[in-house]
């Protein structure tokens, strides 16, 4: 594994026999752009709701941190760790413009909640440099780049365009591994770091927003 997720290790603690293949948590995402007055995107706002299992042992853990009324502050607490671990890796997200990469300004908005028995992570992502959705099209993935988590659009919910003009076109191109790499990632144990640093690439979501007339 390319580095350790903080915000996973209780789960990891608990796991127990040899678990194969990449990857061992998966997240439903949901991303909606946030546009101003001048119709720029100024950010992304995620949601990502982890796999109940996962959810399921990091809730028990959270249970036993601690009284139940204080529960909000154990979760509050977790939120602002995930956010310092994943600050140092672009919260797995890639936004390029015009085959530019972008930068982000630091996230600020998050929160981490119970949604009936799975775990949401939700933050803003802020653009350094907002986007005019007229002269430019936007591209995005967000995935991590061990593929320990696999993080997919959740189905039917590619992009939430209500705020973007009538005229915008999303085109979302699903990931194609060839077999072989799929088979490394199949083969790599829960602890080991795969050849390619690279490997959740191959295995993200392409999303294009194109509001160009």
């Amino acid at each position: 594994m390319l580095f350790r997720h903080c915000f996973l290790l209780l789960a990891l603690l608990l796991f127990t026999g040899s678990i194969q293949a990449h990857p061992h948590v998966w997240i439903d995402l949901r991303v909606s752009p946030q546009v101003n007055e001048q119709g720029q995107i100024t950010g992304l706002r995620q949601a990502w709701r982890f796999d109940p299992f996962y959810s399921l042992v990091l809730i028990e853990e959270l249970e036993k941190g601690g009284p139940e009324d204080e529960l909000d502050q154990r979760l509050d607490q977790l939120a602002l760790e995930v956010v310092q671990n994943l600050e140092n890796f672009d919260f797995f997200t890639q936004v390029t413009v015009a085959g530019k990469r972008q930068g982000f300004e630091p996230v600020t908005e998050y929160n981490l909640m119970q949604v009936g028995r799975r775990i949401e992570f939700s933050f803003v992502l802020p653009l350094q440099n907002p986007v005019t959705l007229q002269d430019e099209r936007l591209q995005y993935q967000v995935y991590d780049p061990s593929y320990y988590i696999e993080i997919l659009h959740a189905a039917g919910n590619e992009l939430d365009t209500q705020q973007l003009p009538a005229s915008c076109e999303v085109d979302v191109q699903e990931p194609s591994p060839p077999g072989d790499l799929v088979e490394k990632a199949m083969a790599l144990d829960k602890d080991e770091k795969p050849e390619d640093p690279q490997l959740g690439e191959h295995f993200a979501e392409t999303v294009n927003l194109d509001c160009r007339p």
